[in-house]
Formats: structure tokens, sequence, C-alpha cells
């Protein structure tokens, strides 16, 4: 991986938390020889610029930005924002690309070129849970990336005696899941409903991948009180969404996904009918 506008600390830094990466998880080698990473200065700019060549792909975040080469031997990019980015949170960002670069790369290889998925095709392939899927994963393995360099920066080089790594105080930041929850909820049409729909399901895995570093089943209230379990009663259904949750655990790595694609849809499909039955004049 080729580094542009890095000190040699930070990519210190960077290479060890990527350390921190499962090979199963992502083929780092297939992907980073390949890939240059660059702190942008004019990084709105180089984004508009590039969107006349390469289209949002439903993965874009705000401080960061993927060029995905989609040639079997083409060169990627990843553009960080350099006033929004800096020190340990460059490795959350880095590795989030990195994971999409990964699946998208699979991806790609198996459903043709993804810039020129029409909307039929999408859905026949699952595109669209791929997409929710990735963000899961990327949020999990960049939070664990993430966590561990930290840990590192206070207590050393040395990993644990005991091959465990302790965290005195752990934040879940929601996401604005709660205030995306409520929106859905206060919807006055089947048609405004449906628009929030996917918002509060990307804002689901994504808070999901953040618990999913710390637990292997899905049980959000042991680790967040704050989880609004009776929200998401209301609005998707709690078993449906905690059923997908599940799903979205057992999807470890792309060939996991691929088992579990279907699954996931029937998730999706089911906490979407749940919510449209606040609307039973316009079904």
């Amino acid at each position: 991986m080729e580094f542009c506008n890095f000190s040699e600390d930070e990519i210190r830094r960077i290479n060890r938390a990527l350390t921190f990466i499962g090979n199963k998880e992502i083929d780092l080698a297939r992907v980073s020889g390949r890939t240059t990473v660059i702190k942008s200065d004019d990084f709105e700019n180089e984004c508009r610029q590039l969107a006349r060549y390469y289209p949002h792909l439903g993965l874009e975040s705000a401080g960061t930005r993927l060029v995905f080469n989609t040639d079997k031997d083409g060169g990627h990019k990843i553009l960080l924002n350099r006033q929004g980015i800096d020190g340990l949170a460059s490795i959350h960002a880095l590795a989030t690309e990195l994971v999409h670069l990964g699946n998208l790369s699979r991806y790609n290889a198996d459903h043709g070129n993804v810039y020129r998925l029409n909307p039929e095709q999408a859905i026949a392939d699952h595109y669209y849970e791929f997409l929710l899927w990735s963000q899961f994963l990327a949020m999990k393995i960049a939070t664990r990336a993430h966590a561990l360099a930290a840990w590192h920066e206070v207590n050393g080089e040395a990993p644990p005696v005991d091959g465990c790594y302790r965290f005195s105080q752990i934040a879940f930041p929601d996401q604005g899941l709660r205030a995306t929850l409520i929106a859905v909820q206060q919807a006055e049409t089947l048609s405004a409903w449906r628009e929030g729909y996917w918002d509060l399901l990307e804002k689901l895995v994504r808070y999901f991948g953040h618990l999913a570093f710390y637990q292997q089943e899905p049980l959000p209230t042991e680790l967040d009180e704050r989880f609004p379990s009776e929200l998401i009663r209301e609005v998707v259904g709690l078993d449906n969404c905690l059923a997908f949750y599940g799903t979205l655990l057992r999807a470890r790595d792309y060939p996991a996904w691929q088992a579990e694609k279907h699954t996931l849809r029937r998730f999706v499909v089911a906490m979407q009918e749940q919510g449209k039955d606040a609307f039973p004049t316009e079904n």
C-alpha cells in the first residue's frame, strides 16, 4: 500500500493496526498492493471530480472516499479528508474503506461491473443486502483495529500477557439510531416511511457492527443499557431485528455472507412488512 501525505509515524501506526484484521475476513494482500491512500487537503473538490468517473456505490462516508477500480489488475485509491480525520481516527477510517474494497472486489468478480448494476439486477444479485453487510463488517473490523491500536498507544508494543485485551471504559454511540427510529415512527405516509427505512437499516448495521467487536451473540442489552428495544419493537419488530443482527454476526466473511444473504433478505422484508402495517389503508 502506498501512502501520500502521511508521516512515518502515522504509517507505522496504521500498519500495526492492520495486523488486527484477520486474513479470512479481508484478503489485504490481494487489495493493498494496488491501493494508494491519500490524505487530501482539498477533499470536497477531489470527491466532486471523482464522481464524474466513479459514481457512488452506496458505501460512501463524509470523511473518506473509496475509488474502486473494477479492472482485475487496476489500481484503487482511498482519499481521507485531512481536515476531519487525523491521528488514530485515520485508522478507523482506513480500515473501513479497506473492508469495503475487499468486499467489492469479491462481489465485482462474481457479478460483474458494480457501476453498471441496474435496479433489477441489483435486487436479483442481493446487492442491497451486500451493502448492509459490508457496512456491518467494516464497522466491526474498524472498531477492533482502532480499539486495539489505542490500547497499544497507552500500554506499549507488547500484547497482553494472557492474550486478552481489557478496556476500562466502552462507549456505544448509537450512530443516530434512536433519532432515525423516531423519525420513521412519526412518518405520516407509507412513502415517507419507506424513504426512512433504508436509512434506518444503515444505522442499525453500523450500530450492531460496533457492538459486534465485543460480543458474538445478538444480545445488545448486555452491553448497552440504552439500546432502544421498545422503539425497535414498535417500528420494525424486536425479534426480527435481533434475528437480523444474529445473521450479520454469522456472516463473518464474504463466503459466509453468500450463505446468509437469503436469510438477511428475509429479515429485511419481515421488518419492512411490520412497519408497513401502520399504514393499512395505503398497503
